[in-house]
Protein backbone atom coordinates (compact mmCIF):
# COMPACT_ATOMS: atom_id res chain seq x y z
CA UNK A 1 0.00 0.00 0.00
CA UNK A 2 2.84 2.24 0.76
CA UNK A 3 4.11 1.43 -2.77
CA UNK A 4 0.77 2.89 -4.14
CA UNK A 5 0.75 5.79 -1.87
CA UNK A 6 4.36 6.63 -3.24
CA UNK A 7 2.56 6.68 -6.75
CA UNK A 8 -0.12 9.14 -5.82
CA UNK A 9 2.17 11.64 -4.00
CA UNK A 10 4.22 11.29 -7.33
CA UNK A 11 0.69 12.16 -9.44
CA UNK A 12 -0.07 15.12 -6.89
CA UNK A 13 3.93 16.53 -7.00
CA UNK A 14 3.80 16.10 -10.92
CA UNK A 15 0.13 17.32 -11.56
CA UNK A 16 -0.49 21.24 -12.52
CA UNK A 17 -4.19 21.23 -12.72
CA UNK A 18 -6.04 23.28 -10.23
CA UNK A 19 -7.79 21.31 -7.23
CA UNK A 20 -10.79 24.43 -7.06
CA UNK A 21 -11.63 26.76 -9.74
CA UNK A 22 -14.13 29.27 -10.24
CA UNK A 23 -15.27 30.86 -13.65
CA UNK A 24 -18.37 32.43 -15.18
CA UNK A 25 -21.15 30.12 -15.67
CA UNK A 26 -21.58 31.55 -19.55
CA UNK A 27 -18.30 31.48 -20.54
CA UNK A 28 -14.69 32.74 -19.60
CA UNK A 29 -15.27 36.39 -20.27
CA UNK A 30 -16.38 36.95 -16.38
CA UNK A 31 -13.20 35.87 -14.47
CA UNK A 32 -11.01 32.65 -13.79
CA UNK A 33 -9.40 31.96 -10.46
CA UNK A 34 -7.82 28.41 -9.75
CA UNK A 35 -6.38 27.19 -6.57
CA UNK A 36 -4.13 24.56 -5.75
CA UNK A 37 -1.99 23.42 -3.07
CA UNK A 38 0.98 24.99 -5.49
CA UNK A 39 -0.35 28.19 -6.24
CA UNK A 40 -3.41 30.89 -6.84
CA UNK A 41 -3.98 32.05 -10.22
CA UNK A 42 -6.95 34.59 -10.46
CA UNK A 43 -7.89 36.33 -14.06
CA UNK A 44 -10.56 39.12 -13.39
CA UNK A 45 -10.51 42.41 -13.59
CA UNK A 46 -10.36 44.71 -10.15
CA UNK A 47 -8.63 41.12 -8.94
CA UNK A 48 -4.73 40.31 -7.48
CA UNK A 49 -3.89 37.80 -9.68
CA UNK A 50 -1.86 35.94 -6.43
CA UNK A 51 -1.47 35.91 -2.42
CA UNK A 52 1.47 37.35 -1.22
CA UNK A 53 2.44 34.05 0.80
CA UNK A 54 2.14 31.39 -2.04
CA UNK A 55 4.99 32.03 -3.90
CA UNK A 56 6.78 30.59 -0.65
CA UNK A 57 3.97 27.99 0.24
CA UNK A 58 3.70 26.51 -2.76
CA UNK A 59 7.17 25.33 -3.35
CA UNK A 60 7.44 24.36 -0.28
CA UNK A 61 4.52 22.07 -0.20
CA UNK A 62 5.92 20.91 -3.62
CA UNK A 63 9.54 20.03 -1.71
CA UNK A 64 7.83 18.29 1.13
CA UNK A 65 5.89 15.85 -0.81
CA UNK A 66 8.80 14.93 -3.39
CA UNK A 67 10.76 14.34 0.33
CA UNK A 68 6.91 12.23 0.75
CA UNK A 69 7.48 10.04 -2.45
CA UNK A 70 10.84 8.99 -1.90
CA UNK A 71 10.05 8.09 1.50
CA UNK A 72 6.99 5.97 0.61
CA UNK A 73 8.89 4.67 -2.32
CA UNK A 74 11.90 3.95 -0.33
CA UNK A 75 10.40 2.70 3.00
CA UNK A 76 8.20 0.41 0.22
CA UNK A 77 11.24 -1.27 -1.07
CA UNK A 78 12.47 -2.00 2.55
CA UNK A 79 9.39 -2.88 4.25
CA UNK A 80 11.71 -4.27 7.54
CA UNK A 81 14.02 -1.45 7.94
CA UNK A 82 13.99 0.35 11.30
CA UNK A 83 13.30 3.70 9.59
CA UNK A 84 10.27 2.27 7.84
CA UNK A 85 7.47 3.54 10.57
CA UNK A 86 9.08 6.93 10.79
CA UNK A 87 9.42 7.17 7.11
CA UNK A 88 5.31 6.26 6.82
CA UNK A 89 4.34 8.71 9.86
CA UNK A 90 6.65 11.73 7.71
CA UNK A 91 4.94 11.19 4.28
CA UNK A 92 1.73 10.74 5.54
CA UNK A 93 1.99 13.84 7.31
CA UNK A 94 3.13 15.55 4.23
CA UNK A 95 0.06 14.22 2.61
CA UNK A 96 -2.12 16.28 5.03
CA UNK A 97 0.16 19.58 4.98
CA UNK A 98 -0.60 19.61 1.34
CA UNK A 99 -4.38 19.83 2.27
CA UNK A 100 -3.63 21.96 4.57
CA UNK A 101 -1.62 24.32 2.05
CA UNK A 102 -4.91 24.04 -0.35
CA UNK A 103 -7.22 25.17 2.45
CA UNK A 104 -4.68 28.28 3.33
CA UNK A 105 -4.62 29.40 -0.63
CA UNK A 106 -8.49 28.38 -0.70
CA UNK A 107 -9.26 30.36 2.09
CA UNK A 108 -7.16 33.64 -0.08
CA UNK A 109 -9.18 33.13 -3.01
CA UNK A 110 -12.87 32.95 -1.01
CA UNK A 111 -11.10 36.32 0.95
CA UNK A 112 -10.04 37.95 -2.33
CA UNK A 113 -13.64 37.19 -3.75
CA UNK A 114 -15.21 38.32 -0.82
CA UNK A 115 -12.97 41.96 -0.79
CA UNK A 116 -13.89 42.49 -4.08
CA UNK A 117 -17.46 41.27 -4.68
CA UNK A 118 -18.80 40.89 -1.30
CA UNK A 119 -19.69 37.57 -1.41
CA UNK A 120 -18.36 33.99 -1.03
CA UNK A 121 -19.90 31.54 -3.98
CA UNK A 122 -20.54 28.16 -3.21
CA UNK A 123 -17.61 25.34 -2.70
CA UNK A 124 -19.44 23.53 -6.04
CA UNK A 125 -22.19 24.47 -8.35
CA UNK A 126 -23.37 27.91 -9.35
CA UNK A 127 -23.87 30.81 -7.61
CA UNK A 128 -24.70 34.40 -8.19
CA UNK A 129 -22.71 37.13 -7.64
CA UNK A 130 -24.97 39.98 -6.18
CA UNK A 131 -23.12 43.05 -8.00
CA UNK A 132 -21.97 44.58 -11.22
CA UNK A 133 -19.35 42.67 -12.52
CA UNK A 134 -16.53 44.05 -14.70
CA UNK A 135 -15.23 41.07 -16.98
CA UNK A 136 -11.99 40.81 -18.80
CA UNK A 137 -13.78 41.83 -22.18
CA UNK A 138 -14.86 44.89 -20.10
CA UNK A 139 -18.39 44.69 -20.69
CA UNK A 140 -20.55 45.14 -17.19
CA UNK A 141 -21.93 41.88 -16.09
CA UNK A 142 -25.12 42.83 -13.72
CA UNK A 143 -25.75 39.37 -10.48
CA UNK A 144 -23.29 37.05 -12.95
CA UNK A 145 -23.40 33.22 -12.17
CA UNK A 146 -20.39 31.62 -11.88
CA UNK A 147 -19.17 27.96 -11.35
CA UNK A 148 -17.31 26.43 -8.87
CA UNK A 149 -15.74 22.96 -8.60
CA UNK A 150 -13.28 20.42 -7.15
CA UNK A 151 -11.29 18.63 -9.98
CA UNK A 152 -9.64 15.24 -9.88
CA UNK A 153 -6.31 15.67 -8.02
CA UNK A 154 -8.34 17.25 -4.95
CA UNK A 155 -10.45 13.79 -4.59
CA UNK A 156 -7.14 11.74 -6.15
CA UNK A 157 -5.45 13.14 -2.64
CA UNK A 158 -7.74 11.34 -0.36
CA UNK A 159 -7.01 8.02 -1.74
CA UNK A 160 -3.17 8.55 -0.99
CA UNK A 161 -4.33 9.83 2.52
CA UNK A 162 -6.24 6.83 2.49
CA UNK A 163 -3.96 4.08 1.19
CA UNK A 164 -0.80 5.15 3.69
CA UNK A 165 -3.06 5.13 6.50
CA UNK A 166 -4.32 1.92 6.02
CA UNK A 167 -0.76 0.70 5.50
CA UNK A 168 0.00 2.57 9.08
CA UNK A 169 -3.57 0.37 10.52
CA UNK A 170 -2.36 -2.88 8.56
CA UNK A 171 1.44 -3.10 10.19
CA UNK A 172 -0.06 -2.29 13.31
CA UNK A 173 -2.16 -4.95 13.62
CA UNK A 174 0.50 -7.43 12.30
CA UNK A 175 2.92 -5.74 15.09
CA UNK A 176 0.04 -6.61 17.67
CA UNK A 177 -0.80 -9.83 16.46
CA UNK A 178 2.71 -10.83 16.90
CA UNK A 179 3.07 -9.47 20.42
CA UNK A 180 -0.43 -11.19 21.46
CA UNK A 181 1.36 -14.86 22.24
CA UNK A 182 3.83 -13.05 24.76
CA UNK A 183 1.98 -11.86 28.15
CA UNK A 184 3.10 -11.26 31.64
CA UNK A 185 6.27 -11.75 33.31
CA UNK A 186 6.67 -14.34 31.02
CA UNK A 187 7.60 -12.24 28.24
CA UNK A 188 9.82 -10.61 29.43
CA UNK A 189 12.50 -13.24 30.65
CA UNK A 190 11.61 -15.52 28.03
CA UNK A 191 13.69 -15.84 25.18
CA UNK A 192 12.20 -16.97 21.86
CA UNK A 193 14.22 -20.57 20.64
CA UNK A 194 15.07 -19.57 17.38
CA UNK A 195 17.00 -16.14 18.20
CA UNK A 196 19.59 -18.37 20.26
Amino acid sequence: MTLLGAVVSLFLVISNDPWWSIRGANGNNLLTIQVSPFYFHATATGLSTTAPFVEFLGPFTRILLIFAFVALGMSSLTPSSWWRELAVYFSLSALIEVYFSFLLIYHAAETTLLGTYGIVPTYSGTSQIPALVVGLDLKTYTQPLVTASFTFPFYFGFVGLGLVGLSLVFESLRGRKARLGQKGVGAIFTQDESSQ
